[in-house]
């Protein structure tokens, strides 16, 4: 590597600084004020912070915005991505999807996701404050790779700190983030000889070990004339490259790349207002700060109010001197003759009630912008309800947060999961796949089929029972009707109808017999039954015997 910037890294840091420009004009002010109303410990947005800053929690005098937003993000990431229970299911593609053997692997396989993903990485911890930036700022980035161990590994990454360019699908393609490293940070990172001049002195003497430095991390399409080519670094043949330079000597101090994209991008909603929009999401922070800022206002002015109430300005007997001082406990003087000499507390008037009413109406609103009634639904029913009312009520509220999930699930959720079953297959955590799971791709080449992600998260159940409730209304007016009309199940396939209910609400793979199981229980039922039949013809064939007069009567009789 040379030590200085070659016309490669020139143009990733000018592509860098191109894309941050846009950024840093649209976005990060308002990320700060956000962060300032609703989240003050992210509040690190247009100044670096290193340390926690009061000041900032100093200046909230209502706390609804931030209790609302951290209640969300908790109960949002509890119901979908549940650290306590599975929640992956792997499921055989529509071409597989009665294969028994790609069912059974796949049922293993998720096992073992699930327990890679929930209990030896951190996505748990890092899924949380990626929720929180989703509801804050309408952003997340989220980085993933096979860490140390063998264990897969998770970054959420710094709102404020990356950028990112969309492909004409709306797929995330080019990623850069920036961050700072120590020198001897660096070295240990990427080794003291791929470091440029400028940190290498560093190690001249102890003291400047200490010193920070700025590097970018870029991670985009190799050129397909490069991918698989030949080369001495298997890594620097893959579809993805990465790079790593440091700002200041604009040299590259690591190249690497990946088979799949490691950064996933999720947006809350798009942000389509923005001309000439770079992909940054709208999220329920965008419109709780109005309301954040006139509610921390006027509890402000009430807590003025409050403190006049009890320590009230005073008139003091003797000459009127200045102006009227009306701040809480403030001594303004009146002429003598006015009355008795004494000392008088100043009226402090004001519609208290008025201020209470703005302020609850502010906060409800809060709530509501923040889905906080979906994952309370039940916390304000003061009356006992009908299954129905039940039902009605939670469709109400999954209706509201239903097209975010989905959004949720297709931009951030499935990609991580894919990337981890993608990860553990090549690390070898994966069981091998049957014959029947590999497809064939052009001429001569197989891979495995990619499975279909099914979620059994408590979100994700709820939804798709919602959208079941046709069927059962179907199946339970039938079994009414059967009282009457038995015919009328002829109409019904019974069997599919268990399977997809037991799909939809997330039961065991080995709860339903296989199909070949079923099969043969139906043969044998079949067959006992024919059995039986031709056990009862021949008794009865017995009987007629008997009362015909014996066999020679009988074929008389039958014209044999």
């Amino acid at each position: 590597m040379n030590d200085e910037g070659t016309d490669q890294t020139k143009k990733w840091l000018s592509c860098y600084q191109r894309l941050k420009d846009q950024r840093v004009s649209t976005q990060d002010q308002i990320w700060q004020d956000i962060a300032n109303y609703v989240s003050p410990r992210k509040a690190g947005i247009t100044e670096k912070r290193y340390m926690p800053d009061s000041n900032k929690e100093a200046q909230i005098y209502d706390a609804t915005a931030t209790d609302s937003v951290q209640r969300a993000v908790s109960a949002y990431t509890s119901w979908t991505t549940p650290a306590s229970q599975p929640w992956i299911s792997l499921k055989p593609n529509l071409k597989l999807k009665n294969d028994d053997s790609v069912k059974g692997w796949l049922s293993e396989c998720s096992q073992i996701l699930n327990q890679e993903v929930n209990s030896r990485s951190n996505f748990q911890l890092e899924r949380l404050e990626s929720v929180a930036d989703l509801w804050n700022f309408g952003t997340t980035a989220i980085f993933s790779e096979m860490g140390e161990g063998n264990r897969l590994r998770f970054e959420k990454i710094k709102i404020g700190t990356y950028v990112f360019e969309l492909d004409p699908f709306g797929k995330c393609y080019r990623f850069i983030r920036e961050f700072e490293l120590t020198a001897e940070q660096a070295r240990q990172q990427f080794g003291e000889d791929n470091l440029p001049k400028v940190i290498k002195d560093c190690f001249q003497g102890d003291y400047s070990k200490g010193k920070s430095f700025t590097f970018i991390h870029i991670v985009e399409p190799r050129e397909p004339s490069k991918v698989g080519a030949y080369g001495y670094n298997i890594k620097t043949r893959k579809k993805y490259v990465s790079a790593y330079v440091e700002m200041s000597s604009k040299k590259m101090v690591q190249e690497g790349g990946y088979d799949g994209f490691p950064f996933t991008v999720g947006r809350y909603l798009s942000y389509d207002a923005m001309i000439g929009s770079t992909g940054w999401g709208y999220g329920p922070g965008f419109a709780i700060l109005p309301e954040a800022r006139q509610l921390n206002f006027i509890q402000q002015m009430m807590d003025v109010f409050a403190e006049k109430q009890v320590f009230p300005p005073m008139l003091v007997p003797d000459t009127f001197e200045g102006s009227l001082k009306t701040a809480a406990r403030a001594l303004n003087y009146y002429p003598s003759g006015m009355g008795p000499e004494s000392v008088y507390p100043v009226p402090v008037t004001g519609e208290w009630s008025v201020a209470l009413e703005r302020v609850r109406m502010r906060q409800d609103m809060i709530k509501r912008l923040c889905s906080l009634d979906m994952f309370q639904m039940f916390a304000s029913i003061d009356r006992e309800m009908t299954a129905y009312e039940v039902a009605q009520r939670a469709g109400e509220k999954l209706d509201t947060v239903g097209p975010i999930y989905h959004r949720d699930v297709r931009e951030t959720i499935e990609p991580h999961l894919r990337r981890a079953f993608e990860l553990c297959a090549e690390n070898g955590l994966l069981p091998p796949p049957p014959q029947e799971a590999y497809e064939l791709v052009g001429r001569g080449f197989v891979q495995v089929a990619d499975p279909e992600i099914a979620l059994t998260s408590r979100l994700a159940m709820a939804i798709d029972s919602w959208n079941a409730r046709g069927a059962d209304e179907v199946m339970q007016t039938a079994a009414s009707i059967a009282a009457i009309d038995p015919t009328v199940m002829d109409n019904i396939d019974t069997a599919f109808y268990i399977r997809e209910k037991s799909r939809l609400v997330g039961a065991p793979e080995g709860l339903l017999r296989k199909r070949e199981d079923v099969e043969a229980i139906q043969q044998q039922r079949a067959q006992a039954q024919q059995m039986q039949q031709a056990a009862m013809m021949a008794k009865e064939m017995g009987s007629a015997v008997n009362s015909a007069g014996g066999i020679d009567k009988v074929k008389e009789l039958v014209g044999a």
